[in-house]
């Protein structure tokens, strides 16, 4: 609420203007910062009337070092930081302190959590977010890791149904028994090295997880397979650790969103297995990052996303051709809502004819052009010829259109879909910088 979103600016600005203080001192102070600061004290009278229930909501909007912070306002705040069901901590906040040592702001991020993980009340946590960092002159070992490690382990202890950790510098070591939790149902790793058997585990450890982003993280699993989850995401080159020749698979029968963000680094597309839960799904397929694609394994990748409703797919690996009207495009009886690229328009509109032939049900096609500089044969495209190029989409409402202006494929693109039989009055134009 508004009163809610201002009594946290608030509480924020008293913090950070306080002095030094020992956060986990256990004498109270000598005088009420905020009555002073109110003059008339009527400010802390109105905050202090409001119930614990709300303070401590306010405050699980704050950072942990904030939330504890608050502990100097008044006694009326003294041990209210003590139950608030979230906890975000991050080494960044000492990062900026005049230590003498280089190492110091890490211990004392490190001390910090510890006593902040044994001096809270034991109620149980909502959340747990931790921004962590490895030594920085890249000689580390596991031992480094065992920190992060130890507070996933204790939160999960107090039931946290979020827990995210992002790691900076070198790929942080995450033991797959920590996450054994009955009421884990959202897990976000950032710059992980996630060992073989961190899936299996996951599985059994954890069996009400729905919800799993995974980004510049290291795969060491060949199969990634999971009964429970609904959205799975894979961002920022995430890659798969094994021999060249080895081809990954996600089976996940309950999955309803699948989103491959930069697409995960490796020598081929994974099988996608135990998809027909799959209803939305965006796919970015860029070189560099899938080092050998060809018409088998599109087939195959496209195969698994057969049921989705909502796709967006942009290729960017390599020129692929399609010989003797290889049927590599499955029919997306369900698909309504349509998404494709650039190079989807090139190679005389081979690729967006294919698709509009096997999508009966497309309700709205969206054409994102982005104008880039190219050789001909270096333009990244599936290619191919074909028998009949006409395609009758009986329930397509509109054709979106996203470009800059002056894009020099708009006038091409508009000329292909009036030939199609689209409609001026079914075609929207919006330009994008």
């Amino acid at each position: 609420s508004r009163a809610a979103d201002s009594r946290l600016a608030f509480v924020h600005f008293r913090c950070c203007s306080l002095p030094a203080h020992n956060l986990f001192d256990e004498t109270p102070p000598s005088s009420d910062p905020m009555a002073e600061a109110s003059g008339d004290g009527g400010m802390e009278d109105k905050i202090s009337a409001l119930p614990d229930e709300l303070l401590i909501h306010v405050l699980s909007h704050l950072r942990s070092r904030e939330a504890v912070h608050t502990c100097v306002l008044a006694r009326r705040w003294r041990d209210l930081w003590q139950w608030v069901p979230c906890i975000d901590v991050s080494f960044k906040e000492f990062a900026d302190m005049p230590y003498e040592d280089d190492d110091e702001d890490d211990f004392e991020f490190k001390k910090f959590v510890n006593r902040l993980l044994m001096l809270r009340r034991p109620v149980d946590l909502e959340a747990f977010r931790l921004e962590y960092r490895l030594p920085t002159d890249g000689d580390y070992a596991e031992d480094d890791s065992a920190g992060a490690n130890l507070w996933i382990a204790h939160v999960l202890q107090y039931k946290a149904q979020a827990v995210k950790v992002v790691t900076q510098n070198e790929y942080l070591q995450l033991a797959p028994s920590v996450f054994t939790s009955a009421y884990l149902k959202r897990l976000h790793i950032c710059n992980a090295n996630l060992i073989q058997g961190f899936f299996k585990h996951l599985q059994m450890g954890c069996p009400v997880l729905e919800y799993l982003l995974l980004s510049n993280t290291n795969i060491q699993d060949l199969d990634i397979f999971s009964n429970t989850l609904k959205a799975l995401t894979l961002a920022d080159d995430v890659m798969f650790s094994f021999n060249n020749g080895d081809q990954a698979s996600i089976s996940a029968p309950n999955l309803t969103s699948l989103s491959f963000e930069w697409c995960p680094s490796a020598a081929r597309l994974p099988v996608l297995k135990n998809m027909t839960s799959l209803e939305t799904a965006s796919v970015v397929l860029l070189w560099g990052t899938i080092r050998y694609c060809d018409a088998d394994g599109i087939k195959q990748f496209l195969g698994g996303l057969s049921h989705v409703r909502s796709l967006n797919f942009c290729y960017g690996v390599k020129k692929v051709e399609m010989k003797d009207n290889y049927r590599w495009c499955p029919t997306f009886g369900n698909l309504i809502n349509l998404t494709l690229h650039s190079s989807c328009v090139h190679g005389d509109f081979y690729a967006l004819i294919v698709f509009l032939q096997n999508s009966p049900s497309l309700k709205k096609l969206t054409l994102e052009l982005y104008q880039r500089e190219y050789q001909t044969q270096d333009i990244p495209t599936i290619t191919g010829e074909l028998e009949d190029r006409s395609f009758t989409c009986e329930q397509l409402e509109i054709v979106e259109i996203i470009c800059s202006e002056g894009n020099e494929l708009l006038p091409w693109v508009n000329q292909f879909l009036l030939d199609s039989g689209i409609r001026p009055d079914q075609m929207r134009v919006i330009y994008e910088d």
